[in-house]
Protein backbone atom coordinates (compact mmCIF):
# COMPACT_ATOMS: atom_id res chain seq x y z
CA UNK A 1 0.00 0.00 0.00
CA UNK A 2 3.09 2.40 0.79
CA UNK A 3 5.09 1.83 -2.13
CA UNK A 4 1.45 2.01 -4.19
CA UNK A 5 1.38 5.12 -2.83
CA UNK A 6 4.90 6.47 -3.38
CA UNK A 7 4.31 5.22 -6.82
CA UNK A 8 1.42 7.46 -7.73
CA UNK A 9 3.51 10.14 -5.95
CA UNK A 10 6.51 9.87 -8.14
CA UNK A 11 4.29 9.70 -11.31
CA UNK A 12 2.37 12.42 -10.89
CA UNK A 13 5.84 14.38 -10.09
CA UNK A 14 7.31 13.18 -13.31
CA UNK A 15 4.03 14.36 -15.04
CA UNK A 16 4.31 17.71 -13.28
CA UNK A 17 8.18 18.13 -13.97
CA UNK A 18 7.41 17.26 -17.55
CA UNK A 19 4.55 19.64 -18.47
CA UNK A 20 6.64 22.71 -16.51
CA UNK A 21 10.04 21.59 -18.15
CA UNK A 22 8.63 21.83 -21.71
CA UNK A 23 9.86 18.03 -22.48
CA UNK A 24 5.74 17.22 -23.00
CA UNK A 25 3.11 19.83 -23.42
CA UNK A 26 -0.66 18.92 -23.80
CA UNK A 27 -2.20 20.61 -26.98
CA UNK A 28 -3.42 24.31 -26.90
CA UNK A 29 -5.89 25.77 -28.67
CA UNK A 30 -5.48 29.31 -27.39
CA UNK A 31 -2.78 31.20 -29.02
CA UNK A 32 -0.45 31.61 -26.08
CA UNK A 33 3.22 32.84 -25.71
CA UNK A 34 5.50 30.46 -23.83
CA UNK A 35 7.91 31.56 -21.48
CA UNK A 36 10.18 29.07 -20.37
CA UNK A 37 12.03 31.21 -17.49
CA UNK A 38 11.64 29.84 -14.22
CA UNK A 39 11.60 32.13 -10.97
CA UNK A 40 11.48 31.62 -7.33
CA UNK A 41 11.81 34.00 -4.87
CA UNK A 42 14.18 34.24 -2.61
CA UNK A 43 13.87 32.52 0.31
CA UNK A 44 14.16 33.85 4.31
CA UNK A 45 17.55 34.78 5.36
CA UNK A 46 17.84 31.68 7.43
CA UNK A 47 17.23 29.74 4.30
CA UNK A 48 19.67 31.46 2.39
CA UNK A 49 22.29 31.02 4.44
CA UNK A 50 21.58 27.24 4.56
CA UNK A 51 21.04 26.99 0.77
CA UNK A 52 24.43 29.01 0.23
CA UNK A 53 26.38 25.79 0.02
CA UNK A 54 23.99 24.39 -2.39
CA UNK A 55 24.53 27.14 -4.85
CA UNK A 56 28.18 27.14 -4.04
CA UNK A 57 28.23 23.13 -4.85
CA UNK A 58 26.77 23.53 -8.31
CA UNK A 59 29.07 26.93 -9.11
CA UNK A 60 32.07 24.86 -7.88
CA UNK A 61 30.88 21.51 -10.50
CA UNK A 62 30.59 20.17 -13.66
CA UNK A 63 29.84 22.45 -16.97
CA UNK A 64 26.93 20.92 -16.79
CA UNK A 65 25.27 22.62 -14.37
CA UNK A 66 23.35 25.17 -16.29
CA UNK A 67 20.77 22.33 -17.09
CA UNK A 68 21.31 20.44 -13.82
CA UNK A 69 20.72 22.93 -11.76
CA UNK A 70 17.45 24.29 -13.65
CA UNK A 71 16.40 20.39 -13.83
CA UNK A 72 17.43 20.21 -9.91
CA UNK A 73 15.19 23.60 -9.14
CA UNK A 74 11.73 22.51 -11.19
CA UNK A 75 12.07 19.02 -9.25
CA UNK A 76 12.51 20.94 -5.57
CA UNK A 77 10.09 23.50 -6.82
CA UNK A 78 7.57 21.01 -7.47
CA UNK A 79 8.15 19.13 -3.89
CA UNK A 80 7.64 22.30 -2.23
CA UNK A 81 4.47 22.69 -4.02
CA UNK A 82 3.40 18.61 -3.62
CA UNK A 83 4.36 18.74 0.14
CA UNK A 84 2.26 21.92 1.24
CA UNK A 85 -1.11 20.31 -0.69
CA UNK A 86 -0.39 16.91 -0.29
CA UNK A 87 -1.16 15.73 3.31
CA UNK A 88 -2.34 12.45 2.77
CA UNK A 89 0.33 10.63 1.27
CA UNK A 90 3.50 12.27 2.48
CA UNK A 91 3.04 12.47 6.19
CA UNK A 92 6.41 12.06 7.70
CA UNK A 93 9.75 13.19 6.54
CA UNK A 94 10.83 9.95 5.82
CA UNK A 95 7.93 10.14 3.48
CA UNK A 96 9.47 12.88 1.99
CA UNK A 97 13.00 12.11 1.82
CA UNK A 98 11.63 8.68 -0.12
CA UNK A 99 9.53 10.49 -2.57
CA UNK A 100 12.63 13.13 -3.22
CA UNK A 101 14.62 9.97 -4.07
CA UNK A 102 12.26 8.23 -6.45
CA UNK A 103 11.41 11.50 -8.12
CA UNK A 104 15.68 11.60 -8.99
CA UNK A 105 15.48 8.68 -10.03
CA UNK A 106 12.33 8.90 -12.33
CA UNK A 107 13.63 12.28 -13.87
CA UNK A 108 16.73 10.11 -14.38
CA UNK A 109 18.76 12.81 -12.60
CA UNK A 110 22.21 11.10 -11.78
CA UNK A 111 24.46 14.00 -10.37
CA UNK A 112 27.22 11.47 -9.37
CA UNK A 113 30.71 13.11 -9.31
CA UNK A 114 29.56 15.75 -11.01
CA UNK A 115 28.75 18.28 -7.53
CA UNK A 116 30.78 17.40 -4.81
CA UNK A 117 29.20 18.19 -1.91
CA UNK A 118 25.99 19.04 -3.65
CA UNK A 119 24.09 16.32 -1.68
CA UNK A 120 25.51 16.79 1.86
CA UNK A 121 24.53 20.39 1.29
CA UNK A 122 20.55 19.45 0.62
CA UNK A 123 20.91 17.12 3.18
CA UNK A 124 22.36 18.86 5.71
CA UNK A 125 19.37 22.00 4.85
CA UNK A 126 16.71 20.05 5.42
CA UNK A 127 18.05 18.72 8.38
CA UNK A 128 18.59 21.95 9.99
CA UNK A 129 15.68 23.53 8.93
CA UNK A 130 13.26 20.75 9.14
CA UNK A 131 13.92 17.73 11.06
CA UNK A 132 16.94 15.22 11.32
CA UNK A 133 14.77 12.42 12.37
CA UNK A 134 11.72 10.98 10.87
CA UNK A 135 8.84 12.73 12.67
CA UNK A 136 5.02 13.09 11.38
CA UNK A 137 4.26 16.40 9.77
CA UNK A 138 1.96 18.20 11.60
CA UNK A 139 1.31 22.04 9.70
CA UNK A 140 4.36 23.97 11.42
CA UNK A 141 6.62 20.98 9.90
CA UNK A 142 5.07 20.97 6.51
CA UNK A 143 5.63 24.14 6.37
CA UNK A 144 8.89 24.35 6.91
CA UNK A 145 9.78 21.06 4.88
CA UNK A 146 7.87 22.86 1.74
CA UNK A 147 9.95 26.48 2.60
CA UNK A 148 13.04 24.05 2.24
CA UNK A 149 12.40 22.46 -0.95
CA UNK A 150 11.72 26.06 -1.89
CA UNK A 151 15.46 27.06 -0.89
CA UNK A 152 16.96 24.04 -2.17
CA UNK A 153 15.08 24.78 -5.66
CA UNK A 154 16.17 28.86 -5.22
CA UNK A 155 19.87 27.68 -4.74
CA UNK A 156 19.95 25.24 -7.30
CA UNK A 157 18.34 27.90 -9.81
CA UNK A 158 21.23 30.84 -7.98
CA UNK A 159 23.83 28.09 -9.24
CA UNK A 160 22.93 27.08 -11.95
CA UNK A 161 23.68 31.24 -13.44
Amino acid sequence: MKLNKLLILGIALIGFSLYNSGSFSLPSFVNSQVCDTLTIDRPNDELVQLAEPVTEALRNGSEDREQDGVRLARLYRDMSLLISVDADILKTTEAIRQANVLSAKILKIDLRGKYKGLSEAADNLFKNYVSSDAVTLDDELRQKSSDAFSALAWGCLEGSK
